[in-house]
């Protein structure tokens, strides 16, 4: 499936596939620090000692912190953009390719407050993220108007529909927000989405009545005395 165009990696695929099965361990193990505790108080040498290696070694995979955590980041964000992509059945109908999609990248989500924070912290951070949020909403959009051309959606604005699937995810990792409306991430995320398909769905045309139903080409005293 192609909508769109993915934001190019920080790491290109073919140099991390040059890498080492460590640095690509190290890769992952730092994905996991960083989701879990956050990244802006940590130290190159903190970061080298969770991991297990030396400081050299995080050098050989980007000159600095901030360099190294974008590069974590972004690394990240990809691997859920495409597994939210792989979901998708292009078989199914538009309905259950959005559902698929957007339960796909529930993992976006699933951030810790302290990463959460460092994230809004760090402006280089969330422009990385902004990027690939636009990502996710064009491709809602254009399923949405996938939708909409093929009849199973009413006729609105494809962008203000994904906006409200794609936005509610980040108003759902807000701090407390959760809390306030007492369900979990998944849980109101799903909820999200399924208010928005309902709304999005054509009304069902009902059949007319036999009762109120009269011959169309008959003038008014020819159905009377038919009746009679």
């Amino acid at each position: 499936m192609s909508i769109g165009t993915a934001p190019k990696p920080l790491l290109p695929r073919r140099t991390e596939e040059q890498l080492g099965p460590r640095h690509r361990e190290i890769l992952d193990q730092l994905e996991s620090v960083f989701l879990t505790e956050g990244f802006s108080s940590v130290t190159v040498a903190q970061l080298a000692k969770s991991v297990g290696c030396s400081r050299r070694t995080l050098y050989e995979l980007a000159p600095s912190k901030d360099s190294l955590v974008l590069i974590v980041l972004d690394r990240f964000l990809h691997r859920v953009g495409r597994t939210a992509l792989n979901t998708v059945d292009t078989d199914a109908p538009i309905a259950e390719q959005v559902r698929s999609y957007i339960n796909g990248a529930l993992e976006l989500q699933r951030l810790t407050a302290a990463f959460a924070d460092d994230l809004a912290d760090d402006p280089a951070a969330r422009r990385l993220l902004d990027r690939h949020f636009r990502y996710v909403m064009s491709v809602s959009e254009s399923l949405i108007a996938r939708g909409i051309e093929a009849g199973e959606f009413r006729d609105v604005s494809p962008g203000v529909a994904a906006g409200m699937l794609a936005g509610s995810g980040l108003y759902f990792s807000q701090p407390g927000i959760l809390d306030d409306v007492g369900m979990t991430r998944d849980e109101a995320s799903l909820e999200m989405t399924d208010i928005v398909l309902r709304s999005l769905a054509q009304p069902a045309v009902s059949a007319p009545s036999p009762a109120t139903t009269s011959s169309p080409n008959l003038p008014r005293q020819h159905q009377t005395a038919s009746a009679s």
